[in-house]
C-alpha cells in the first residue's frame, strides 16, 4: 500500500532535502520570468488542454497537493503545449532549489504518443532539476511500434540522475522497478484520491452511467447500448454522463467544470462506470458505484485504493445480469431505494 499524506510529504521533503518556510503564490507569466529567478519554484507540468476532466482534475489535486505541503515554493502551472514555448525562459530564471513536477495519469505509454513524448522532452530538458513524475499508469502495446516506443522511453527515463517515478497501480510498479533498478520508484494512489468532495446534503435520486466509448473500453458498442437500455427498463430514472465533455479546458475553467459534474455524481443513488476517474469521483464524493474493468489493469488495480469504501463494488466480467445486482444491493447497503419500475 502506499503512503498517508502526511507520509508522503514527509517523504518527499526528505527526497528532495528540503525545509518549508513561507507561502508564495504566483501564475506564470512570460514577462515575470526574470523575477522567479530569485524564487524557488515548483514547475508543475504536462498539464491538459483537452476534454477530459480525469486529466483535469489529476492536474487539480496535484496542484493543490503541492501548494499545501510545499508552501514555501511557488507553485507553476504550465499546459502541455506551453512547455516547448517556456522551456528556456525557465530554464533561464532558475533558483538552485526548483523542482519539476509532471502530473500523473495513464497516458505514459504509446496509446498516447504526443503525452508520452511531450513527458520525454521535459524529462531530456530538465535533466539538471530534481524532478517527480507523479503516480501514473503505464501501458505499451505488445506490437512492433509498442515494443519501440517502450525502449526509447525507457533509455530517456534512466538518463536523469534524480528522477522519481511514483506509480499508482501493481502492474506499473513492476515495470518501474524492473527497468530502473538504480532509481527511486514508490507507489501511490491516483492524486485525485486525496481530495475529499463529499457532502451531507444532496438528495440522491436514480443511476447515472459513465462509460467509456474509446480505444480504452472493454465493453463493444453493442454491449453498452444493451446494458443501458437494461438499466433504463429497470429504473425510472437513469441519466448519462461523461468525464470528457467535449469542448477544452485549461486550468482557469477546470474547477468550473469538475465541480459541475462532481454536484451531478453527489445527486445520485448509484452509479455505474468504467472509467477509472468515474470511480475515483465516486469514491471522493461518497456516491455509490459499480465499476466494471476496462480493456487494461488501470481501473481494476486502481480498485485496491478504493476497496475499503463499502460503497465501491467491482465487477471482474461484468454482465446485465451482475450489473442490475450490484446496483440493487448498493441501494440496499445505503439505505437508499431506487426507484424501479414496475
Amino acid at each position: 500500500m502506499g503512503l498517508t499524506v502526511q507520509q508522503l510529504k514527509a517523504k518527499t521533503a526528505e527526497w528532495l532535502l528540503l525545509k518549508v518556510k513561507y507561502p508564495l503564490e504566483y501564475r506564470l507569466s512570460r514577462q515575470r520570468l526574470p523575477e522567479l529567478s530569485h524564487q524557488k519554484k515548483i514547475i508543475l507540468t504536462l498539464l491538459p488542454g483537452h476534454d477530459n476532466l480525469g486529466d483535469h482534475a489529476i492536474a487539480y489535486a496535484s496542484y493543490c497537493f503541492l501548494k499545501k505541503h510545499f508552501p514555501a515554493y511557488n507553485i507553476i502551472e504550465v499546459d502541455m503545449k506551453e512547455i516547448y514555448r517556456l522551456a528556456r525562459p525557465l530554464k533561464r530564471s532558475r533558483h538552485p532549489e526548483d523542482i519539476v513536477c509532471m502530473i500523473g495519469g495513464g497516458n505514459m505509454g504509446d496509446l498516447y504518443r504526443y503525452e508520452e513524448w511531450t513527458r520525454q522532452f521535459i524529462i531530456k530538458t530538465f535533466k539538471s532539476y530534481p524532478m517527480i513524475q507523479l503516480p501514473a499508469t503505464v501501458h505499451f502495446t505488445e506490437t512492433k511500434r509498442g515494443k519501440r516506443e517502450e525502449r526509447r522511453a525507457i533509455h530517456t527515463y534512466s538518463q536523469h540522475p534524480r528522477l522519481l517515478l511514483m506509480a499508482r497501480d501493481q502492474t506499473t510498479y513492476e515495470w518501474m522497478k524492473q527497468h530502473f533498478p538504480d532509481q527511486d520508484v514508490w507507489k501511490q494512489p491516483d492524486m485525485v484520491l486525496s481530495l475529499d468532495e463529499s457532502s451531507k446534503d444532496e438528495t440522491r435520486k436514480g443511476v447515472l452511467l459513465c462509460l467509456r466509448e474509446d480505444q480504452e473500453a472493454y465493453l463493444t458498442k453493442e454491449e453498452r447500448q444493451q446494458l443501458q437500455q437494461h438499466i433504463q427498463e429497470t429504473y425510472d430514472q437513469v441519466g448519462l454522463i461523461t468525464t470528457t465533455i467535449g469542448k477544452r479546458v485549461d486550468r482557469t475553467t477546470r474547477l468550473e467544470e469538475l465541480t459541475s459534474l462532481w454536484t451531478e455524481l453527489k445527486q445520485a443513488q448509484v452509479v455505474v462506470t468504467d472509467r477509472l476517474h468515474g470511480m475515483i469521483f465516486c469514491a471522493i464524493t461518497h456516491t455509490p458505484c459499480v465499476v466494471l474493468r476496462s480493456f487494461d489493469h488501470k481501473v481494476m488495480e486502481g480498485f485496491e485504493w478504493v476497496a475499503h469504501l463499502p460503497f465501491m463494488t467491482l465487477l471482474k466480467e461484468p454482465n446485465e445480469a451482475a450489473v442490475k445486482e450490484a446496483v440493487h444491493q448498493l441501494m440496499k447497503t445505503s439505505g437508499q431505494k431506487g426507484e424501479e419500475a414496475g
